[in-house]
């Protein structure tokens, strides 16, 4: 077993697909070869849990604090004495506890600084570097009157949704993230960290921020009322991603009132009361 122990650098080459479960939690699968300065070339392959506990800001970059646990197995087919031979091979049980920070350079390159210990490796640092491959994503078009433009003078002929977000909101509440449990807070950190590094990034796509409400009547103050409140969470919203760094003629603004919901019941209202975050390309020719 000694034998797949590295004292010295190993580097290596890692496919590492990731599911997402919730807003923080993802379920993944660590596939690698490493090659050592002592002369062995192994073979990793785990399953993980990684929890992203931790988003803060740095360097207008939204960065990932995280733990994870893994159990796979790690084996060698090339020992320390420089041969291919069957006889030389040596496998294991795995067992692996990382914690790191992901470091965005770009929308797809990331770096991740960590920390391991496990077993049969007792410590280790590690720093890797990533490419994310997209993946495919159905682009819809869809018709839009000009009332839908940011300014009166401005028509959009069409727009073309790439991707659509939710911020969700407290009753009869416009202020960002009171009123709403824990879960939701951590969700509307997520969505509004996302989006401000996709428009920062891509500094031709725009984000239509479309406040929305609760419906309560049919009473004209009432109406009048949820517009104000939706009008404001658009607002807040919009204020937000301003903080985050992105530009305010990327930014269009819409508010629905309580004129376009999304659940009838009582126990779901919570989803009426929302931001919608709509990136867009516009075309306006």
């Amino acid at each position: 077993m000694s034998d797949i122990l590295v004292d010295g650098l190993s580097f290596g080459f890692i496919i590492e697909p990731k599911i997402p479960l919730t807003s923080s939690l993802m379920l993944g699968s660590k596939n690698a070869i490493n090659f050592s300065t002592d002369g062995i070339i192994a073979l990793e392959t785990q399953v993980f849990l990684r929890w992203n506990f931790l988003t803060f800001n740095l360097f207008d970059r939204d960065i990932n604090a995280f733990i994870q646990g893994g159990l796979g197995f790690l084996g060698a087919i090339k020992g320390p004495y420089n041969r291919f031979d069957p006889r030389d091979t040596r496998s294991s049980l795995l067992a692996d506890f990382t914690a790191g920070i992901t470091i965005p350079l770009t929308s797809s390159l990331n770096i991740e600084p960590s920390v391991r210990f496990g077993y049969p490796f007792i410590f280790g640092l590690s720093v890797t570097a990533g490419y994310k491959f997209p993946l495919p994503q159905k682009t819809e078009y869809i018709e839009r009157p000009g009332a839908a433009a940011a300014t009166a003078n401005e028509i959009i002929r069409r727009i073309i949704i790439t991707q659509v977000e939710y911020i969700l909101f407290g009753g009869d509440i416009y202020r960002y993230n009171e009123g709403i449990d824990a879960d939701a807070r951590s969700l509307n950190d997520l969505v509004l960290n996302q989006v401000s590094q996709i428009l920062r990034e891509n500094r031709d796509l725009h984000v239509r921020i479309e406040g929305h409400a609760n419906p309560v009547t049919r009473e004209p103050a009432e109406i009048q009322e949820l517009a104000v409140l939706s009008e404001r969470r658009a607002n807040e919203v919009a204020r937000l991603l301003r903080a985050r760094g992105v530009r305010d003629e990327q930014i269009v603004l819409i508010a629905l009132g309580g004129t376009r919901t999304i659940a009838s019941d009582h126990a779901h209202w919570n989803m009426n009361r929302r931001v919608e975050l709509i990136i867009i390309q516009m075309d306006t020719e």
